[in-house]
């Protein structure tokens, strides 16, 4: 073997492994790591379980994921579950990451009290609400569950609303981890069919902002038709 093949495999063999997200593309936990991983440029490959693709159950996910639901992320042999703390890790491993999880804990803090928020009280709304209308046939649909989850996720929009005020996004100047965290639920939202929604001028004006995000139109902002069963799809 030559010198140059050598130094070659040598190279290739130094080559860090590239990052592995498991998950659906079309599950919004997911897609709030996948925008990150896309505005950052990092490289990195999707290896798809859950929903239709299964896996969730194999041993080798489960001892990856204890809590049996996606994202995973592994980078090398470092795994680690759970959408929000996989934002952070690579908001502080990835170049460029700082910018999105600035290097103060005062900053910090706030960013994760957002995150938090979008968890612990967007989601849980917003789930009620898209699943009414996308996960359940017409004539199946309780229409004053919806409306009150809908009336419920616009409440929570409001506070948003409050803490963006004049600034573009919600830590000011600068896209955030806050914005990711909650804002990977609003095209969604402010698109789904059925449900009728108060104007929030701030959100939508935002979410306007997020949808203009080249990485955001590639992994957010996409098409979800086909998650709807085939009665509703036509409705």
């Amino acid at each position: 073997m030559c010198h140059s093949d050598k130094t070659r495999k040598m190279a290739e063999r130094e080559k860090p492994m590239a990052l592995v997200l498991y998950g659906r593309k079309d599950s919004i936990n997911v897609q709030k790591v996948l925008w990150l991983l896309t505005e950052l440029g990092t490289e990195f490959d999707v290896i798809e379980k859950g929903g239709a693709f299964g896996g969730l159950e194999d041993e080798d996910f489960k001892a990856m994921s204890p809590f049996g639901r996606v994202p995973v992320l592994r980078d090398g042999d470092f795994t680690l579950p759970e959408s929000n703390a996989i934002l952070r890790y690579l908001a502080q491993t990835q170049p460029g990451g700082d910018a999105f999880y600035p290097n103060d804990p005062q900053t910090r803090a706030k960013i994760d009290s957002w995150m938090d928020f979008g968890s612990m009280s967007l989601y849980p709304d917003f789930m009620k609400t898209f699943s009414m209308v996308v996960r359940t046939p017409p004539k199946e649909r309780k229409m004053n569950v919806l409306a009150m989850s809908t009336r419920r996720v616009q409440m929570e929009c409001l506070k948003i609303g409050q803490a963006l005020g004049d600034k573009p996004w919600i830590m000011g100047e600068s896209i955030t981890l806050a914005d990711i965290a909650t804002g990977v639920y609003m095209y969604r939202f402010w698109s789904l069919p059925v449900i009728t929604r108060q104007r929030q001028g701030r959100v939508e004006s935002w979410t306007a902002r997020l949808t203009e995000r080249p990485a955001y139109q590639q992994v957010v902002a996409t098409d979800y038709r086909h998650m709807f069963p085939s009665a509703a799809a036509h409705h």
